[in-house]
């Protein structure tokens, strides 16, 4: 069965969100990372489709179709996973769903696991961990006068933590996907990434979490992730380290991510 992948929008605090979603069943909320869009899924969404998801996959505020709220970006990672919040409750129409996500993406979905406990089926944070922060450099470059060699850096950035070799219509995929969000935003991006710290508040998750990490994606230590594994209580946490696969699984190996989510998801009776 081929699974169309459509674009919708919603009115979400007071200001316009763009997503795509693709199949029908539990909903499964994909957010991505960093100066991209919900175009880094759709390689992925379809598969998750077909095993029975209803996959829905936001523009983050201020990136790509979905506009700022109030006109600025959001710098604290608790802001950010707060508006995927409300999100989720604009358009899952009372079903509680499986989050996802990957960098900061993965910062918001274990952030919602700890502030929205029972909201939630499980959380899938992917090159993520419980204290996130190597990018501070930036901080302050937001207009481009600031900063001319910004559009060179977001094209390294966008391909340098993958794993190669790697397919080169998606290393340049992943580039132009970068391009199309403002200086400020991805400025402000990292600076919620370098915010983001919820190892106090790790016991309060209800839910299964499943942490995936590629071994090529320098921005997050593996010792980091393991440890996020540990500090969840009642052995609701599980995941580790991809070999072979970098910072954007959902894109280089889509069918390996899916795979290891469902995996997770059938152990732990959610599917």
């Amino acid at each position: 069965m081929t699974h169309e992948i459509t674009g919708r929008y919603a009115t979400v605090q007071n200001t316009r969100a763009y997503y795509d979603v693709c199949g029908t069943g539990i909903p499964l909320i994909c957010i991505h990372m960093g100066w991209a869009c919900s175009l880094q899924w759709h390689h992925f969404m379809p598969i998750m489709a077909e095993a029975g998801f209803r996959v829905i996959a936001p523009d983050l505020p201020g990136h790509a179709k979905s506009l700022p709220v109030n006109w600025q970006p959001f710098r604290k990672m608790h802001d950010y996973a707060e508006w995927v919040w409300d999100f989720i409750d604009e358009v899952c129409d009372g079903e509680k769903p499986v989050v996802c996500g990957s960098g900061i993406g993965g910062d918001m979905t274990l952030d919602i696991a700890c502030n929205h406990p029972d909201g939630i089926i499980a959380g899938m944070p992917f090159e993520s961990a419980a204290k996130t922060g190597s990018i501070s450099f930036l901080s302050g470059y937001t207009e481009p006068h600031t900063f001319p060699g910004f559009a060179a850096l977001v094209d390294n950035a966008s391909t340098s933590a993958m794993h190669y070799p790697c397919d080169q219509e998606i290393v340049t995929e992943s580039k132009w996907q970068h391009r199309c969000t403002y200086q400020e935003t991805c400025v402000a991006d990292m600076d919620a990434w370098n915010d983001h710290d919820v190892r106090h508040l790790l016991d309060r998750i209800e839910c299964p979490i499943f942490m995936y990490k590629g071994e090529a994606d320098y921005h997050i230590p593996e010792q980091a992730v393991l440890d996020t594994i540990e500090a969840i209580p009642n052995g609701l946490a599980e995941g580790g380290i991809a070999k072979g696969v970098g910072h954007l699984i959902m894109m280089e190996q889509p069918k390996r991510l899916a795979d290891a989510c469902l995996k997770f998801l059938r152990g732990r009776q959610i599917i």
